[in-house]
């Protein structure tokens, strides 16, 4: 049997927005929302080990012993 549940939807319209908060606000918020950049991604070489065996990754390597670069 399968279950299916309805959720009663709230129509949301940029019409609603300016109505409930004003067309300044509204407008001022878009352009934030456009302007503003998202956070850049993680960088792989500094998660964990735990972290990347989660997604599909070996583990890092050691770094190289200090003395190696002095022969």
């Amino acid at each position: 049997m399968i279950q299916t549940v309805d959720h009663p939807s709230d129509p949301f319209t940029i019409e609603a927005a300016i109505a409930k908060f004003g067309a300044g606000k509204v407008l001022r918020t878009a352009i934030v929302a456009l302007l503003t950049r998202s956070p850049k991604p993680a960088d792989v070489d500094t998660l964990s080990n735990h972290l990347r065996k989660d997604i599909g990754l070996g583990p890092t390597e050691p770094p190289p012993e200090p003395w190696s670069f002095v022969r």
